[in-house]
């Protein structure tokens, strides 16, 4: 009997393929009544760290959750705000902003979106610490009737409305998150897709939701498998295992390219990647050694290296080239290790010193941190690299408990990249993991984001982009490129710059 065992396997597992096969199932999902397919499945370079948008900032999460949730503000693909939960909007005064609400949106829970919903969310965002600081200056939110709610500043704020549309200030239902005490594990929001399961090795699933204001998805399911190695998700869209793959390796691309079944997408980002000091922890708090380890680095060779050469220099500033007030090369750090070995010298470490390098566990990070172990080795700095899954690296820098880090960060506006990096108010899980900031810079980024005069708001950015340059709590390395590879029968997707990515009005082609 055990002789014959395998061979009668071999038929049962025929016997079911067959049947699978005249079923109206996909190898990948499910299809209509219509015979098209109608789950995606996103390969994802990082687990989720969250549910609920209101706990900590990290792409990890917003890919998921700004399918869950809507703000009263978005932005589209080309970055231009349009409306949202908020059909419209009216500014008052230069401090206060009226929001007027669309009636009868439903959230993922039946219940209708009222101001007392916005007013709650935005309130529980405003006492996040660890997303609070784009939105500490809100004074007050004013409900004026269950569809009309009122903003008041603190002081006139520019960038009230980019604000607005970030992740952190997604409207949940207050019902949900008030009556269950894991609001993070079962989240509901208005958003297109709710919240199906979550499981331990980062894998999401969520469904289409039927009231969705805009209409319902084309695309009935969503698997977001977590896969953090490039090259298994290009093998996934080729062997048809996933239908649509973000941040494909440089080296992938031009396969992809010429694969009949297969296509791509591309576009220049708004994220920086950078490395970062703790400026608390001895040693590195000298800015003497942040400058040798500038020296050291050679940026070129780590976009060559890491990005294939496919990345834009960051040119010693954190804010892309396609935000307002970019003001690159303020101060230069050309590759130059006699540079880099004379500033370590006149700062007391001739021979070198030890030193941790930490990084979340994203293929593209851990690269980097090989290249720039290998460049600071040059003039005697021994890194050890220590590599942690995403949400603890968040939490525990956010703790200080690091010395050196790289990570990257992305922006909508230069306040909300500047007052991140550089700010007292974001000291800690809300970005600033650097703990450097000066009365000087939090001043001249308070007035730059309270002004109403546009140039001179520029120069301010410009000042704090020049003095941070000197004082490098962060070195700038390269502006991300983006791309996403899938089945040449996925419709209508398109990237963000803003790498969360909208998958609402995608679709199969039969």
């Amino acid at each position: 009997m055990r002789k014959r065992f395998p061979a009668l396997f071999i038929i049962l597992i025929l016997i079911v393929s067959v049947f699978a096969g005249c079923s109206n199932q996909d190898v990948n999902g499910t299809s209509d009544a219509d015979g098209k397919k109608d789950t995606l499945t996103i390969g994802i370079p990082e687990a989720p760290v969250y549910m609920d948008p209101q706990i900590q900032a990290a792409i990890g999460t917003y890919r998921i959750t700004t399918q869950i949730f809507d703000r009263l503000v978005s932005l589209d693909n080309d970055m231009k705000l349009v409306p949202s939960l908020a059909e419209s909007w009216d500014v008052e005064n230069e401090t206060t902003t009226v929001f007027h609400l669309r009636k009868g949106v439903k959230f993922h829970n039946r219940e209708e979106m009222k101001a007392d919903d916005v007013k709650f969310s935005l309130e529980r965002t405003i006492a996040a610490p660890g997303v609070n600081y784009n939105y500490l200056i809100i004074k007050d939110i004013i409900i004026v009737d269950d569809y009309t709610i009122k903003i008041v500043t603190k002081q006139p704020f520019n960038a009230l409305l980019y604000r607005l549309t970030l992740d952190a200030a997604a409207i949940i239902s207050k019902k949900a998150a008030t009556s269950d005490k894991d609001f993070n594990k079962h989240p509901v929001g208005a958003g297109p897709y709710k919240f199906v399961s979550w499981d331990l090795g980062g894998d999401v699933v969520l469904e289409a939701f039927p009231d969705y204001y805009k209409g319902e998805p084309k695309i009935k399911k969503l698997i977001f498998k977590n896969i953090p190695e490039a090259i298994n998700r290009s093998i996934g869209i080729e062997t048809g295992e996933i239908d649509l793959a973000y941040d494909l390796a440089i080296t992938d691309i031009d396969k992809v390219k010429n694969d009949k079944n297969l296509k791509l997408v591309e576009v220049t980002s708004t994220t920086v990647n950078y490395l970062g000091f703790n400026t608390k922890k001895p040693i590195i708090d000298d800015v003497r050694v942040r400058k040798a380890i500038a020296y050291a680095l050679n940026t070129q060779d780590i976009i060559d290296i890491v990005f294939n050469g496919v990345a834009t220099p960051a040119h010693n500033t954190m804010l892309a080239p396609s935000l307002s007030g970019y003001t690159p090369d303020t101060i230069t750090y050309d590759y130059n290790l006699d540079k880099a070995k004379s500033l370590l010298a006149e700062a007391g470490h001739q021979d070198g010193f030890k030193t941790t390098l930490w990084i979340p566990d994203t293929q593209v990070l851990k690269s980097a941190a090989e290249v720039v172990q290998g460049q600071l080795s040059k003039i005697g700095i021994d890194v050890e690299v220590k590599m942690m899954q995403s949400g603890t690296f968040y939490s525990d820098t956010g703790k200080g408990k690091h010395d050196m880090f790289l990570a990257t960060k992305t922006s909508i506006d230069p306040d909300s990249m500047l007052r991140a990096i550089y700010h007292s108010d974001a000291f800690g899980l809300s970005g600033n993991r650097s703990f450097w900031a000066t009365k000087e810079v939090d001043a001249m980024l308070d007035k730059a984001s309270t002004t109403t005069d546009s140039d001179e708001a520029t120069k301010l950015y410009a000042e704090v982009q020049k003095t941070v340059a000197g004082e490098l709590p962060v070195i700038p390395i390269a502006v991300e490129h983006l791309n996403a590879g899938m089945k040449a029968t996925v419709k209508g997707f398109d990237l963000y710059p803003g790498k969360t990515h909208y998958i609402y009005g995608t679709y199969f082609e039969k």
